[in-house]
């Protein structure tokens, strides 16, 4: 009688071991059901989102009082992190702003964040994150937002900008003459390292022209380009006649190209992955600039409106992630900035996503009905972050390519909202108040 043999694989497939499920595919389901569990409660489907005739309400009073309450008491968590005390500015101001015309913050209130901004600027130009701190490109941007939402001529003439404009440039990574001072490059062929004989020390720049970096020494990727670019479009400081020659410009459109993947869509630096936050920073610099047709925008668009989730009407940052309310702005925005860029990316004048699946996801899961604020996704608690975020790529859903016309589940969505610009997730009122006076200073 023949032996069973135990290291013989079984011809009943039955009896074979059934794949243990990957962690990131249980953790998607487990998304889906919560969330769906949200648009049940209210009748709600994104595969009929234009059927919906329930009620839809942002609840822009309670955010106010979430946003304020912060300003006026800020909790120990947010107290821990002085480093990004600026963005805290920002993000209050903005959620403010956001909410509605006659939500406003008063004047001594202003003025008492003014005196912080100050605080926070560099004697050599640019914010740091906390006093004393190094100055670094992400912070400045952040008090440049935040004194544009102040909106006061305190506010404005804070910044040196001869000292700004010094520091935007000592931040700028150009072709550096490897002749020039004893220099290296590092074992993976991207930091070109020198070294300054005279002060003893070694710096390194990024092998990329075109780039920023946040901080000296620091990193260099395509939030320091869109944060400096930015900066310096509201300061008055681009030559827009000469991109390719201004010391400011050159190069970034070129190293821009460089960071679109094989995807589609924008990573940090050349040869990274694709993600939602960079691939904002670079549209909305290509768009600044006129130059959205430098790269391949049907390629980008087939990543890009891959990032709409089917069943959550929310948007996720990068392949095969969960969905994440901040990606309302960072990828719903880029549909706006594409039309602003070039008007044949639209379809029967509509943008190319379901905006009503969005405000869906936004309206129903992600508001904290009960102390204000919003969430990445339930159950993690709101913070201004999310709630900025999430407010403003809420804001941008609503706008319709016809004019004076609105997208809204409803007529509350409808006329909730100030315009916002989608390049500096600012007001647009705002803006333009502030861009005017740094053009005739």
């Amino acid at each position: 009688m023949e032996k069973e043999n135990p290291s013989k694989e079984s011809s009943n497939p039955k009896e074979k071991e059934i794949p243990k499920k990957r962690q990131t595919d249980s953790d998607q389901e487990t998304v889906e059901l919560n969330i769906l569990k949200y648009f049940e409660e209210v009748g709600f489907s994104t595969k009929f989102s234009e059927e919906y005739k329930g009620e839809a309400k942002y609840l822009r009073l309670l955010h106010y009082n979430f946003a304020n309450n912060l300003m006026h008491q800020m909790p120990h968590a947010y107290a821990r992190l002085s480093s990004g005390f600026v963005w805290f500015v920002y993000f209050v101001t903005n959620i403010i702003s956001i909410s509605k015309d006659n939500y406003t913050i008063n004047h001594e209130d202003k003025m008492q964040l003014v005196q912080i901004l100050k605080e926070l600027q560099h004697e050599d130009g640019g914010f740091c994150g906390t006093p004393k701190g190094h100055a670094n490109i992400i912070s400045t941007y952040a008090a440049v937002m935040a004194i544009v939402n102040l909106s006061i001529p305190e506010a404005y003439e804070i910044i040196n900008i001869p000292k700004m404009k010094n520091f935007l440039l000592k931040m700028k990574n150009n072709n550096f003459d490897i002749n020039k001072k004893p220099s290296f490059v590092d074992k993976n062929g991207i930091y070109l390292i020198t070294r300054d004989i005279e002060n003893q020390f070694s710096s390194y720049h990024t092998g990329f022209p075109g780039t920023f970096q946040n901080n000296i020494n620091g990193e260099s990727d395509l939030r320091s380009t869109c944060c400096a670019i930015i900066t310096a479009s509201v300061l008055n400081l681009i030559n827009y006649e000469n991109l390719d020659e201004d010391d400011l410009t050159k190069g970034v459109v070129n190293n821009i190209k460089n960071c679109q993947t094989f995807e589609g869509g924008l990573g940090p630096q050349p040869f990274c992955e694709a993600h939602g936050g960079y691939s904002f920073c670079g549209i909305a610099t290509l768009v600044l600039l006129n130059k959205l047709n430098e790269i391949d925008i049907n390629s980008f668009l087939r990543w890009l409106v891959n990032r709409q989730m089917i069943k959550e009407g929310g948007f996720n940052g990068r392949t095969n992630k969960l969905v994440d309310s901040c990606y309302s702005f960072w990828q719903g925005s880029i549909f706006n900035l594409i039309y602003m860029g070039d008007n044949k990316f639209i379809y029967d004048m509509e943008l190319l996503y379901d905006q009503l699946s969005l405000q869906a996801y936004i309206i129903f899961v992600c508001q904290n009905t009960k102390f204000g604020g919003l969430v990445d996704k339930p159950p993690n608690p709101p913070d201004l972050f999310h709630t900025n975020f999430a407010s403003a790529g809420l804001s941008l859903s609503t706008e319709c390519l016809i004019e004076n016309c609105k997208v809204g589940l409803n007529s509350d969505l409808e006329n909730v909202f100030k315009k916002i610009n989608p390049i500096y997730c600012v007001s647009q009122d705002l803006l333009d108040k502030a861009l005017k006076f740094y053009k005739n200073i």
